[in-house]
């Protein structure tokens, strides 16, 4: 059903096969117990075609889906608010200066409360007060021996996410690293450092929570991390573990050698694994789905021969892309309850941002650009979202973004689909929607005048887009030094964030 665009709420001015479960890999297995001020101004809405239902008056994004009771150790499903008012206003703004010709520094993880943002610059963490009068201000450090080399987008209800790093040979107990040297520094290269320490720590207070030594891990550079209900799981190409997310104690551990190899695990409410068997010039793929307590495959999924790579979209309801006979992804696969294919959507490449492919990192758990509810699966293309039924495959509706102008998914929200519309050379300004799949209708959230330091981040394919608690946030994943002697780096904003002025 086709809707027509809503009114306009203010004055605008103008411009294969499955099997299963047979043995995990065959392996024995042994269980060890912005800078902005704006004046709200006019939005050109958006058109929608979107299942049936009529357009409506504007409810907030969970008006009709509360949150479930979780427990403090759960994967968090925040559901959001509208906020008091849609005017946005900074919240916080990071920089950082390289004068290091060539310098380029990795920033993984970008993290969020409602007290704390926090984000990763090579062998530091930082963390920024949101709200009230500190906003902004360093709240904490926590500094490494070396580089982050891993970490989840994953946060618990009590706020903790899990990273790894390079230790530099630190003894199993770990210490606090506050107080640690900053070995390597923040230039350090992640790809040429063993990666073999795994930490818990706490968002608002910077705290570790705990932090162990990855064993059989000291020459992996390649490391995988990822967080589920209670439990945090690694691996590192030749072997895997899981840990309690409180006290850290190993649950399980899988260091045999085998003919299939964990590639890495998918967190949230479920857990898959992704396995690569065979030669490893020409493998084929396993998907499983794992008890995060025991590390016992519930079901398998055989990806079909001939597939040159596949990514973890989604855990529950399991979802995953292939690239069929390409180096890059050409369709996205749902699957069961019981691990068996339900749908293949079909990807047209040259318009659609995925965002599976993190170049030299170990990251199955990609395709951040892909957002999926318990029905659909939302994409991007062009200049709208497009929505696939998960038990068929067919384009299920779209969502419009205003002539001109693109929309991106960011996360689910309370049944509400959260997207982020960028105004960049259009001269609107940037907005931040909740969009309801049902009844097409579309609520604004967050409208802000973004300038410069917004469209440096606000690729989803390049950069980190993360909503959470009434805030949006842009950060870099990389940040770029100067090109000559005496300049300063061209990429020096590494995060700014927004939120409502009311």
């Amino acid at each position: 059903m086709s809707f027509g665009p809503p009114p306009t709420p203010y004055n605008v001015p103008g411009p294969d096969a499955s099997a299963g479960p047979p043995p995990r890999t065959g392996r024995r297995r042994a269980a060890v117990g912005a800078v902005v001020a704006v004046v709200l101004v006019a939005l050109a809405a958006g058109v929608w075609e979107f299942g049936p239902g009529g357009a409506g008056g504007g409810s907030a994004p969970d008006a009709r889906a509360a949150a479930v009771r979780q427990a403090p150790d759960d994967i968090r499903e925040t559901v959001e608010k509208r906020p008091p008012s849609p005017e946005g206003t900074a919240a916080m703004s990071y920089e950082e200066t390289l004068r290091i010709v060539g310098q380029n520094v990795s920033a993984m993880g970008t993290w969020a409360t409602d007290k704390v943002f926090a984000k990763g610059f090579g062998n530091e963490i930082k963390g920024f007060r949101l709200g009230g009068s500190e906003a902004s201000e360093i709240a904490w450090r926590l500094t490494l021996p070396g580089p982050l080399c891993a970490v989840t987008r994953h946060v618990s209800v009590d706020g903790r996410t899990a990273i790894a790093y390079a230790g530099e040979g630190e003894d199993e107990g770990g210490g606090d690293s506050e107080d640690g040297d900053a070995a390597g520094g923040p230039d350090a290269d992640p790809l040429t450092r063993a990666c073999d320490r795994l930490a818990v720590f706490d968002i608002d207070t910077g705290k570790k929570m705990w932090d162990t030594r990855l064993a059989g891990a000291g020459s992996s550079l390649a490391v995988n991390v990822t967080m589920t209900d209670g439990t945090v799981v690694t691996a590192w190409g030749e072997g895997s573990a899981a840990y309690e997310l409180t006290g850290g104690k190993r649950l399980w551990a899988d260091t045999d050698p085998s003919a299939c190899a964990d590639e890495g695990f998918a967190g949230g409410p479920d857990l898959l694994a992704l396995l690569s068997c065979g030669d490893s010039a020409d493998p084929t793929y396993r998907v499983q789905k794992i008890d995060p307590r025991t590390g016992d495959p519930e079901w398998t999924y055989r990806v079909a021969r001939g597939v040159q790579g596949v990514y973890l979209v989604s855990s529950s309801p399991a979802v995953i892309a292939v690239a069929a006979g390409d180096v890059v992804v050409t369709d996205l696969i749902s699957l069961d309850e019981r691990g068996k294919r339900r749908a293949t959507i079909r990807l047209n490449r040259d318009h659609q941002v995925l965002d599976c492919d993190r170049t030299f990192s170990a990251m199955v758990e990609s395709c951040g650009a892909i957002v999926v509810d318990d029905e659909r699966l939302y994409l991007s293309e062009e200049d709208h979202i497009v929505a696939h039924d998960l038990a068929t495959g067919r384009t299920a509706g779209k969502f419009d973004a205003p002539a001109g102008g693109e929309m991106h998914p960011l996360k689910m929200s309370g049944g509400k689909l959260i997207a982020y519309r960028p105004g960049r050379g259009l001269g609107r300004p940037d907005a931040v929607v909740a969009l309801d799949p049902e009844s097409g209708e579309e609520t604004l959230l967050l409208l802000f005048a973004g300038g410069a330091e917004v469209s440096a981040l606000d690729d989803p394919a390049q950069n980190d887009i993360v909503y959470e608690h009434g805030r949006v946030f842009f950060a870099a994943r990389t940040v770029v030094g100067p090109y000559n002697e005496g300049e300063v780096g061209g990429t020096d904003q590494v995060a700014v964030g927004i939120e409502s002025a009311g």
